[in-house]
C-alpha cells in the first residue's frame, strides 16, 4: 500500500492486556507436499486423514507458471471430504494436473487457549482466502475476517513446510494498523 506504514507495536507475542495475557493467538501451519489427484482417483488422501486445512493446486499444462493456488478449505476429516465435493472435482477434472496439499494445525498453548478449535480453525481458514484470494473462494469474499456473529480473534499464523513457490506467506498477523500520516505542522520554524 503506496503511502502507508505499519504501526510498530513490537513482536504480535509481546502485545499481551493488563493482565499480560497474549492478545494474538499462534497456529503454526506445516503445509505437506502436494500430491497430485489424477482424474481417476476419487480423492487424493485415505479415510485416516484427520481434520485440516487444505489448498487445492493446479497445473494448466502449457502455462509458464507453476502450480497455481485455486482453493482453500477445511475439512474434519481430509480423507472423506473429497469425496462429495464439486469445486474440488471441478478443478481435477479440468486440463491440466491438479494437487493437495494438506496442513493439520497445531495451536500454541499455554496463556492463549482456544474455547473452540473448529471455531478457530474456521478463522484460520478464512484468513488464508483473504490472503492468498484464490478464484474459487467467492463465498467467503463477501464478509471480512472475523466479522461474523461470533466476532474474531487477533491472530499471528505461520506457515511452515512446503512453499507454494512463494505464493504462501511465511506468517499472517490479523489485525494490524496501517497508518497514512498526514503532515506534521506541530513545529513552530
Amino acid at each position: 500500500m503506496r503511502g502507508y506504514r505499519l504501526a510498530d507495536w513490537g513482536p504480535p507475542e509481546d502485545i499481551c492486556n493488563r493482565a499480560g495475557k497474549a492478545l494474538f493467538k499462534t497456529a503454526q501451519l506445516n503445509w505437506t507436499l502436494p500430491r497430485q489427484w489424477s482424474k481417476d482417483s476419487p480423492r487424493p488422501f485415505d479415510d485416516k486423514t484427520g481434520a485440516a486445512l487444505y489448498v487445492v493446486l493446479r497445473e494448466h499444462g502449457n502455462s509458464k507458471f507453476r502450480a497455481i493456488i485455486e482453493y482453500v478449505g477445511l475439512a474434519t476429516n481430509v480423507g472423506i471430504r473429497f469425496y462429495n465435493h464439486p469445486k474440488a472435482k471441478a478443478l481435477r477434472d479440468t486440463r491440466g494436473q491438479t494437487f493437495v496439499s494438506i496442513a493439520p494445525i497445531d495451536f500454541v498453548r499455554g496463556r492463549d487457549r482456544l474455547e473452540s478449535q473448529k471455531a478457530a480453525m474456521e478463522e484460520i481458514e478464512h484468513l488464508l482466502i483473504w490472503t492468498l484470494d484464490p478464484p474459487m473462494n467467492d463465498l467467503k469474499q463477501f464478509s471480512l475476517p472475523g466479522m461474523g456473529i461470533n466476532g474474531g480473534n487477533a491472530w499471528h499464523i505461520e506457515n511452515r513446510g512446503y512453499r507454494f513457490a512463494g505464493q504462501m506467506p511465511r506468517e499472517i498477523v490479523f489485525p494490524w494498523m496501517a497508518i497514512r500520516a498526514g503532515r506534521n505542522r506541530a513545529s513552530k520554524r
